[in-house]
C-alpha cells in the first residue's frame, strides 16, 4: 500500500450541492502525495452518488448508515488517516491550489509547530467572495489570543497526526465547536501557527446542514 505523507479528512452530510467541487480542489492540488479521506455521515441526498464518481485512487470512501455527529464522524475519520499530517476540508469548502504544499513545506520546515492555519475567503453559496478573514496574527508567541475568540478556520488547519495521542481526537463531549475545543487543548502543551496567506474558501450562508 502506497504510503501518503498528508491524510485529508472531509465528513460529509447532504452537501450534493458542494461536495463535488470541494472534492475536486484537492485533487487538483499542486502537492499530490496525499490520501483523501471522505466520510459519508449517513446523508439522505445524493452526496454519496456524487462522491463516488470520482475514480482516483487516493480517495479512500467510508460509508455511515446513519449520522453519527459531527464529532463522532471526525474521529471515526482519524482513525482511517494514514499520513505524517493530516488536513482538514470541509465539504462546502475550497482549498486553493497551493494550500496543500505551502502548509506541508511550513511543517517540514517547523518542526516545533504542531498545528497550522492560514487566512482565507468567505463565499456564498453561490461562490461568489463575500468577504475575507485576513488576520495579522502570531499565535506562535501569543497563542492565549484564542482564548477569546476562535479565528482558526476548520477547514485551514493541517496538524500533525502524533498530536491525536494527545488530544485523543476531537472532545467528544462537544456537539459543536469541537474544533476550538480541539485547538485549546492543542495549545495546553504545543506550539501553532497561523500563516497569513489566503488558502482556503469557507462557505457561509447556506441552510444545508453541515453535520
Amino acid at each position: 500500500m502506497k504510503k501518503y505523507k498528508v491524510s485529508i479528512l472531509m465528513t460529509v452530510y447532504n452537501h450534493q450541492r458542494y461536495v463535488s467541487k470541494s472534492i475536486k480542489s484537492i485533487l487538483n492540488q499542486n502537492y499530490k502525495n496525499f490520501e483523501l479521506i471522505v466520510i459519508n455521515n449517513g446523508s439522505s441526498d445524493n452526496s454519496l452518488d456524487k462522491i463516488k464518481k470520482f475514480k482516483d485512487k487516493r480517495i479512500k470512501i467510508f460509508n455511515l448508515g446513519k449520522n453519527i455527529g459531527r464529532t463522532n464522524c471526525l474521529n471515526f475519520g482519524l482513525k482511517k488517516c494514514n499520513g505524517k499530517y493530516i488536513a482538514i476540508q470541509d465539504s462546502d469548502d475550497i482549498s486553493k491550489k497551493n494550500r496543500i504544499v505551502t502548509q506541508v513545506n511550513y511543517l517540514d520546515k517547523n518542526k516545533k509547530i504542531t498545528l497550522v492555519g492560514s487566512n482565507y475567503s468567505i463565499i456564498d453559496r453561490k461562490g461568489k467572495i463575500i468577504g475575507f478573514e485576513n488576520l495579522k496574527i502570531n499565535l506562535t508567541a501569543n497563542p492565549k489570543i484564542i482564548l477569546f475568540k476562535n479565528i482558526i478556520g476548520h477547514s485551514t488547519v493541517m496538524y500533525r497526526k502524533n498530536v491525536i495521542k494527545f488530544t485523543k481526537g476531537y472532545p467528544s463531549n462537544f456537539v459543536y465547536a469541537q474544533d476550538y475545543a480541539f485547538y485549546l487543548k492543542i495549545i495546553s502543551k504545543f506550539k501553532i501557527s497561523l500563516l497569513q496567506d489566503n488558502l482556503v474558501s469557507l462557505r457561509l450562508n447556506h441552510t444545508e446542514s453541515e453535520s
